[in-house]
C-alpha cells in the first residue's frame, strides 16, 4: 500500500511526474540533502506567491506556459524524445486534467489568499490512501489513518473564520468562490497524480531511454500539451492586447517563476537519487508553511496564525502517511 503512496506522492509534490529513485536509505541522512529539500519547498511556495501576487493570475500562468514550451523546445532540440505509443493516452489525459488545474488554481488565487488556497491544493497525499483503499483494495494502518485524520483536520482548521463557528456556517463558507476553486484544484491534483503514476509506470516498462530522462520527457510533453489547451482558453477569453500587456509588464516575475518551478523540480529529483522518497516527500510539505509565511509577511493576509497551525498539522499528517 504505502509503496504505492510514496511513488504517487513524488508525482503530487512535483506537479508533474516521477520515477522510483532506487535508494534504500531510511531517512534523509545528510544535512545538505535537508537543505536541498527545504530549498525546493521554498522555491515551490515562492513561484505560487508570484502567481498570487500577479494582477492577473490567469494570464500570468499562460506566460509561464509559454516559458515552459520554450524550454521544452530547446531540450527536445538537443535530444529528440522517444515516447512509447502506449504512454500517449496517459500524457493527453494528464494534459487535459492539467488544463483544469491551471484554470482552477488561477481562479483560486484571484478569489482567495495563498495562505488558504495553497495548503488545500497541496493536501492531496492525505486523500491518495483513501482512493487506493477504494480502488485498489489496499489496507490502511493505524499510523496511516492518523495521518489522514491530521490532514483532514488541518483542512477543517483552514475553514475557521471565527470562534464558535457553527457547522451550518462552515458549510456556507465552503460554497464561497475561494473554497470552491481551492478544492477543485485539489481534485485536479489527485486526478493528474493518479494518471501520471500509471503513465510513468508504462513509460518505465516500455521505454529504452535512460530512466533519468523519462520523467523530464513526460513532464515537458504533458506541460506543453496542457498549456496548448490552456492557451486556447486564454486566447478565447482575453483580448490579445491585455495578454501582451501582462507579458510586458510582468516579464521579470514570469521568468523568475519559470526558473523557480524548474529548479524546484530538478533539485528534488537530485535528492531522490540518494535519499528515501517517503522522508523527502514529508519534509518537502514544509512548502505549505512557507506559503503561509509569504502570505502573511508579503501579502499581509489575515488569519495567518490559525493557517500556520493548520499547515503544521498537515506536515505532521503527511509525515505519518509517508513513514507508515
Amino acid at each position: 500500500m504505502y509503496a504505492y503512496i510514496r511513488r504517487v506522492s513524488l508525482i503530487i509534490f512535483e506537479g508533474g511526474s516521477g520515477t522510483d529513485c532506487g535508494c534504500s536509505t531510511a531517512t534523509v541522512h545528510t544535512p545538505i540533502s535537508i537543505v536541498f529539500v527545504l530549498l525546493s519547498a521554498f522555491f515551490h511556495a515562492l513561484w505560487n506567491y508570484y502567481g498570487k501576487a500577479s494582477r492577473s493570475p490567469q494570464l500570468f500562468f499562460f506566460w509561464i506556459g509559454v516559458f515552459t514550451a520554450g524550454v521544452a523546445a530547446f531540450a527536445f532540440a538537443l535530444r529528440l524524445p522517444i515516447i512509447p505509443k502506449s504512454v500517449w493516452g496517459y500524457i493527453v489525459g494528464s494534459s487535459i486534467v492539467h488544463f483544469f488545474y491551471w484554470l482552477c488554481l488561477s481562479h483560486a488565487y484571484m478569489s482567495g489568499d495563498i495562505s488558504y488556497v495553497y495548503p488545500i491544493a497541496r493536501s492531496a497525499p492525505g486523500f491518495i490512501p483513501f482512493f487506493a483503499f477504494l480502488l485498489l483494495d489496499e489496507q490502511l494502518s493505524l499510523q496511516g489513518l492518523t495521518g489522514i485524520f491530521s490532514i483532514v483536520f488541518s483542512i477543517y482548521l483552514l475553514q475557521q473564520r471565527a470562534s464558535g463557528q457553527t457547522f451550518r456556517e462552515l458549510l456556507r463558507y465552503l460554497r464561497r468562490p475561494d473554497a470552491v476553486w481551492a478544492f477543485s484544484t485539489l481534485g485536479t491534483v489527485i486526478g493528474y497524480s493518479l494518471i501520471d503514476k500509471a503513465g510513468m509506470s508504462e513509460f518505465y516498462m516500455h521505454s529504452t531511454q535512460q530512466h533519468a530522462w523519462q520523467p523530464v520527457t513526460y513532464y515537458l510533453t504533458e506541460s506543453v500539451i496542457g498549456m496548448i489547451f490552456y492557451g486556447g482558453y486564454i486566447m478565447c477569453c482575453f483580448p490579445l492586447r491585455e495578454i501582451m500587456d501582462t507579458g510586458h509588464r510582468e516579464w521579470k516575475p514570469i521568468i523568475a517563476t519559470g526558473i523557480l518551478s524548474m529548479l524546484s523540480y530538478t533539485i528534488i529529483l537530485y535528492v531522490y537519487m540518494t535519499e528515501s522518497v517517503s522522508y523527502v516527500v514529508a519534509l518537502r510539505q514544509c512548502s505549505v508553511i512557507f506559503a503561509v509565511l509569504l502570505g502573511r509577511y508579503l501579502l499581509k493576509e489575515p488569519q495567518t496564525k490559525l493557517r500556520f497551525a493548520a499547515a503544521t498539522v498537515m506536515v505532521i499528517g503527511v509525515f505519518l502517511i509517508s513513514t507508515a
